[in-house]
């Protein structure tokens, strides 16, 4: 790899890279200073990895070794703090003039349909909506100063996502379900803030929501801030359950090799029962052989000891050699078949 690949990898890891002419120092044999690293920044994978993940290593290296409980550095709360600090002051936006390239394209496409058809009634024209926005511009501007992005899905942009390292927060800003009462008697719409546990899912980690003694606007530091927060838990939650997993694999690893040899075993007494029953049958076989090749022999014995008046001897003498040699053909002994008997036939585990 070279030198400019290694440090895009380096900058997409979000590993910090060394000052300009660091190595040439090394290289020339002067003493450089050790720079250490500062904190993991929330939601940035503590592992670098290059080229394709591997499945087959991954379980070698599964069956090798026990899995490592992941460990974090910073408590989440030192990790909110820092967030915090380093966020500052955020404020949703005074207009939306321009929007913000989030949803740009759906305020731009909304106002273009309004204006070219009476029938269309403009989503983003509401004092609601208007705020709605106002706060996600405020609040996206304010996450870009930790290198957070966001992404705004769909017509209505009622699909968020905050990215937070390398981990992606789903957000929500919805109108509320109850009003909240002014101080001259009307209600007004209340807008509620989630933070979601995962993509695709309701399940909210936090809330926040207009209250008589407090707006959202007045809240948008610490929303933000939890929203980074969010990405780093993301991040833990998801090693413990890939510690979780490759425990539960290793475990169904080591199962499936108790299994594979008790089968093993099971497979090699039956064997040897087989090759033992095979032996038996020869034995029988060649002690049957045997008595067939006796009871030729004395049968022949018994016709050349009284042979016909009128018989040829030439014929007895040929039947003689003909019958006998069947004997001996048949004959275990006689032919050294019988020692083969113990041979075992079948393929062997040794």
């Amino acid at each position: 790899m070279s030198d400019n690949g290694l440090r895009k990898h380096c900058v997409k890891a979000f590993v910090p890279l060394p000052p300009q002419g660091y190595w040439n120092k090394v290289h020339a044999g002067q003493k450089v200073k050790t720079i250490p690293l500062p904190p993991r920044p929330p939601g940035i994978s503590g592992e670098f990895r290059f080229g394709q993940w591997d499945y087959r290593e991954y379980e070698r290296q599964l069956k090798e070794n026990e899995p490592v409980a992941p460990a974090f550095d910073e408590p989440i709360e030192t990790v909110r703090e820092r967030v915090t600090r380093n966020l500052g002051v955020v404020l949703a936006a005074k207009s939306l003039s321009p929007p913000h390239a989030a949803f740009r394209r759906q305020v731009e496409d909304d106002a273009r349909q309004a204006a070219q058809s009476s029938w269309h009634t403009a989503i983003f024209d509401t004092p609601l909506e208007k705020r709605r926005l106002r706060i996600l511009q405020g609040l996206f501007y304010g996450l870009s100063r930790l290198d957070s992005w966001a992404t705004v899905q769909g017509r209505e942009t009622r699909t968020i996502y905050v990215g937070v390292g390398h981990q992606s927060v789903s957000i929500g800003l919805e109108r509320a379900a109850n009003r909240r009462r002014t101080a001259d008697g009307k209600d007004t719409e209340r807008l509620k803030f989630s933070i979601f546990k995962g993509s695709g899912t309701e399940l909210e980690r936090i809330s926040w929501m207009d209250t008589d003694e407090q707006s959202l606007e007045a809240q948008l530091s610490t929303i933000a801030a939890e929203i980074i927060v969010s990405g780093e838990l993301q991040y833990r939650e998801h090693q413990v359950w890939a510690y979780e997993q490759a425990v539960r694999r290793r475990e169904e690893i080591r199962q499936e090799e108790i299994r594979k040899k008790l089968a093993a075993e099971k497979a090699e007494r039956e064997r040897l029962i087989k090759l033992e029953a095979d032996r038996l049958k020869r034995l029988t076989d060649s002690a049957e052989s045997y008595h067939r090749a006796q009871t030729i022999r004395a049968f022949v014995a018994s016709v050349v000891s009284m042979p016909a008046a009128s018989t040829d001897p030439a014929s007895v003498a040929r039947w003689k050699d003909w019958a006998l040699l069947q004997a001996d053909n048949i004959d275990p002994i006689a032919t050294g078949r019988i020692w083969d008997d113990v041979n075992d036939t079948g393929p062997s585990t040794t």
